[in-house]
């Protein structure tokens, strides 16, 4: 069987999620449905990893097996034409039978998108957090670089939402300010469930000084959720690129 890879944008206000569940819209629901539609095959496809409802793609990746002799291109267009807008599909090709978008993945950018100002204006209301109070920069990128390295990033993660190993290594964790948007960029080996959301939450509150300096790697090592700021919300968040 071949096997093809393909480079997903989408909008996250309108599915449930990445992930395929019962009696919901989804990505990888839509894309099951619409590529068995083309092929006339039952099709699996598998993502590089899941985006949860809200969340948006810049450029997820996922590959699915297939006996169709369409051409990547041809599978491209097809799927742009049947798919809903919401979904669009960059490029496709055909890779290695052994590629796993999840399993070969080497790390993941994502960004969150923070607007500052009294006023959120209508057309950024799914996809900034509105968050209208003044912050301190300097602490906030401090308490940014002690995220930076290898931790347990249990006090970041939702709780009970994985199992296995807790250990992830970031090698970025920036803020990049154009006032009243703050844009938090993140690059990692991979991210627990909501931990992106957790620490912008969490470095948000240090920015207002309910936080001190030094907290976050005090967090890191008790290892409890309670510790950690609020989770915000998911339409500021952006996978942007899966690593290979």
């Amino acid at each position: 069987m071949r096997n093809i890879l393909l480079d997903l944008s989408y909008l996250g206000t309108y599915f449930f999620g990445f992930q395929k569940q019962k009696n919901a819209l989804t990505v990888q629901g839509l894309l099951e449905k619409t590529l068995e539609d083309i092929t006339g095959e039952k099709v699996k496809v598998v993502g590089s990893g899941r985006t949860d409802r809200g969340v948006h793609a810049l450029s997820q990746i996922c590959n699915f097996h297939t006996n169709s002799r369409l051409t990547p291109q041809e599978f491209e267009k097809a799927l742009n034409s049947l798919l809903p807008p919401q979904i669009r599909v960059n490029h496709a090709l055909e890779v290695d039978e052994n590629f796993h978008s999840r399993i070969c993945a080497k790390g993941k950018i994502y960004c969150y998108f923070v607007w500052t100002d009294r006023i959120l204006p209508p057309f950024l209301l799914n996809f900034a957090f509105h968050f209208p109070f003044s912050l301190d920069s300097e602490r906030m990128r401090a308490s940014l670089n002690e995220i930076k390295g290898k931790h347990d990033f249990s006090s970041f993660a939702k709780a009970g939402s994985f199992k296995g190993n807790p250990l992830r290594e970031i090698k970025r964790a920036e803020l990049v300010e154009d006032p009243p948007l703050l844009c938090f960029l993140f690059e990692g080996s991979g991210f627990l469930q909501h931990m992106v959301r957790a620490i912008v939450g969490t470095i948000l509150e240090v920015g207002r000084g309910k936080s001190n300096r030094g907290e976050i790697l005090e967090i890191l090592k008790r290892k409890d959720r309670r510790l950690a700021g609020p989770t915000v919300p998911p339409e500021g968040l952006f996978l942007v690129k899966v690593l290979y």
